[in-house]
């Protein structure tokens, strides 16, 4: 096929199926954006649009999730992308058992939805949209007042809630995480009712080493991961894990149909490690360029990494991308080396 479309491109990948060349595309903050739906989807679309993306992720505010069910923040005071926290559900343990479920109308979720619909109105039919979605245990995090852990932040067991809200009340935290599940389930639906074409579901970096163990993961992490992606319904998932030593190949879910990590951080599989792995044999993979090489002026060795990311999964269903958001202030240059390396 010749003259392929980013939406031929797109449905090809995340059918499993190698396209005429990966798509690609990068996401960021707009944190003077982030409060109001329609500049939300505004400075999204432009960004989609400066840059000739062939999808587009929608970056939400990385704390609308925990805002559904009451917590507050100072947005005049923000810690990299995360504003500081002033009023957080859970406590102790004994507020496990506040988090109830909600429906798709509670004002944060409805807003995001209304961003969503906003964007595909702009947007067009042809443009493809992932709205992002955190894992019901990132939302527990959030809702302890901790920060879920991402990116390149130390992944200290100590400073997580998660631990000691499940020892001292295991059944509580089992009925929070369902709550969560089910109303991120309810959420993903109405999302693509409003017109996204599937969702990038954020793990975070709650997989990495010495942070949660494996089986901790399993137990509280892995069902309710379940129910919110089977909420897809067969949708377009991307599913990332964030961060170094984050695990990737245990995320071998039905339903994820690619799968995205940082495959430049220390401690992770590369590209080429996963490109045959009988668990993603069906599914794309996605990544290849360090996302921290685009807040300086390095263009040329994102379109390195590029390249031999391109090369590396020749023939294989793949989607290339930063490992992670890129800064707030990307350079310019570096980002058009990304697209630009896409097509050579």
């Amino acid at each position: 096929m010749s003259g392929w479309t980013s939406r031929q491109r797109f449905e090809a990948v995340f059918a499993g199926e190698p396209a005429d060349r990966p798509p690609v595309s990068a996401w960021k903050h707009f944190l003077e954006a982030e409060r109001d739906p329609a500049a939300l989807a505004r400075a999204t679309l432009d960004f989609h649009r400066e840059y000739g993306w062939d999808f587009i992720k929608l970056n939400p505010r990385a704390t609308y999730y925990a805002e559904a069910w009451g917590n507050e923040y100072d947005y005049g005071r923000y810690d990299g992308v995360v504003p500081a926290v002033t009023r957080h559900l859970i406590r102790g343990p004994q507020d496990l058992r506040a988090v109830e479920e909600l429906d798709a109308s509670a004002p944060a979720l409805a807003e995001h939805v209304e961003a969503v619909r906003i964007l595909r109105r702009e947007a067009g039919p042809e443009v493809p949209i992932l709205q992002t979605v955190f894992s019901p245990l990132a939302v527990l995090e959030y809702l302890a007042g901790h920060r879920a852990l991402a990116s390149n932040r130390p992944a200290v067991r100590e400073a997580s809630p998660l631990p000691r809200l499940w020892a001292a009340d295991p059944e509580g935290a089992h009925r929070a995480l369902r709550n969560v599940a089910n109303t991120l389930a309810a959420y993903v639906a109405e999302a693509l009712r409003a017109g996204a074409d599937g969702i990038f579901y954020a793990a975070m970096g709650l997989a990495r080493d010495g942070y949660l163990t494996e089986e901790e993961y399993r137990t509280f992490g892995r069902p309710y991961d379940l129910i919110v992606l089977e909420a897809a319904g067969g949708a377009p998932v991307m599913l990332h894990t964030c961060g170094p030593q984050a695990h990737p190949e245990r995320f071998d879910y039905g339903p994820v149909k690619a799968i995205h990590w940082a495959d430049r951080a220390p401690g992770n599989p590369a590209l080429a490690d996963l490109k045959d792995a009988d668990a993603f044999r069906g599914k794309a993979l996605a990544g290849g360029v360090d996302e921290f090489l685009f807040a300086g002026d390095d263009a040329e060795a994102v379109r390195r990494q590029a390249r031999e990311a391109v090369q590396a999964m020749r023939g294989r269903a793949f989607v290339l991308a930063p490992g992670c958001g890129v800064p707030v202030n990307a350079a310019g240059a570096a980002l058009r080396a990304l697209r630009e390396a896409a097509s050579s």
